[in-house]
């Protein structure tokens, strides 16, 4: 299968030569893959090789971490699958629920067995952009399933927001879309909650509560949302689930910004304040910023240090001591700096 060379870990088998306008493979098939390997590779700026999941190593492979080649595997196949229902749907087909839950099963039981809790971001190739509306949705089920295992929800009912966050795209199948800008651009664009609302309505396997979360999914509680501008009180916390996660990945694939999960949720943070209910806002804070006093980071500017104090209103903005230094850099102040990522 092919992966993204940013994701190369060491110990994978190579199963197809990695060429580089050499007369000779950089890294010639059958190669277990070393720290040298990868190092290799990505200074070709290759960006992607064929990895045998078959032949994976002994290398002791990680369930916790959602880039891992059993992961991938199961998001890809998801993805094909997903795809021709979509092409189904644009025909006027029906939704097959019992097949079309089929695909959604393995990906949220794979992130209910993870302990360590994330956000979901598997780097796979985008043929086109129908795959990358396929891609949205999927990604949307994996954040929902996380959001509602922090709300305590029962098993019932996370497959339910599961399966709900796949489908809130489903209305797009009705645009015939050839491109994103398109489909944004259609004077119907806004209306595509009531389509995908049209294509559950009827199927018995979901709950009338997540048929109605999927036709509220763009509203919000200020009432600044579509199609029906509805405020609070109409608007269910399965909606704000689905509606959050869909703004996640909003921000992740159709943003001009090349933003990582803590941009993101200070996004999400002072844009939608008053938009969504609170329990699900605090739930996508809790599985992002989920680091600690002591807990070493590294910084968009290339210092890495530790964390020393938390600020309650700015929590993706901690006081950072920089490493092997007695600097302390506050980020409620240097506003041009913020976490990359944390190194535990």
């Amino acid at each position: 299968m092919k992966v993204r060379t940013e994701m190369l870990r060491e110990g994978w088998i190579i199963s197809k030569p990695v060429l580089a306008n050499t007369e000779t493979p950089i890294v010639d098939v059958g190669k277990q893959l070393t720290t040298f390997d990868i190092d290799l590779i990505r200074a070709f700026l290759i960006n992607e090789i064929e990895v045998d999941i078959a032949q994976e190593s002994n290398v002791s492979e990680s369930k916790n971490d959602n880039t891992s080649l059993e992961f991938i595997s199961i998001y890809q196949e998801a993805m094909k699958l997903y795809r021709t229902h979509f092409v189904s749907w644009e025909s006027g087909g029906p939704l097959n629920i019992v097949e079309f839950r089929k695909i959604l099963i393995p990906l949220i039981d794979y992130i209910e067995n993870t302990t360590i809790k994330k956000i979901p971001r598997p780097s796979v190739t985008l043929k086109d952009d129908k795959d990358k509306i396929v891609h949205h949705s999927l990604l949307c089920t994996l954040l929902s399933t996380l959001i509602a295992q922090k709300l305590n929800y029962s098993k019932g009912d996370i497959i339910q927001v599961g399966v709900s966050a796949a489908l809130c795209n489903a209305g797009y199948a009705k645009y015939h879309f050839k491109s994103i800008q398109q489909l944004e651009n259609s004077p119907d664009y806004k209306n595509h909650p009531m389509h995908s609302y049209r294509i559950v309505e009827k199927v018995q396997f979901l709950r009338d509560q997540m048929k109605i979360a999927i036709l509220q999914h763009e509203e919000r509680l200020d009432g600044s949302g579509y199609p029906l501008k509805l405020k609070a009180t109409h608007i269910n916390e399965y909606a704000s689930i689905l509606g959050a996660s869909a703004y996640f990945f909003n921000k992740v694939l159709f943003s001009n910004e090349d933003l990582n999960d803590f941009q993101i949720i200070e996004h999400l943070n002072k844009e939608c304040f008053g938009k969504f209910h609170p329990t699900v806002i605090d739930s996508i804070n809790q599985i992002v910023i989920n680091y600690q006093l002591g807990d070493k980071v590294l910084l968009s500017n290339g210092i890495v240090g530790k964390i020393v104090y938390q600020s309650r209103n700015e929590i993706t903005r901690p006081v950072v001591k920089e490493e092997n230094s007695d600097r302390v850099i506050d980020l409620t102040k240097e506003r041009k700096v913020f976490i990359e990522q944390i190194l535990k």
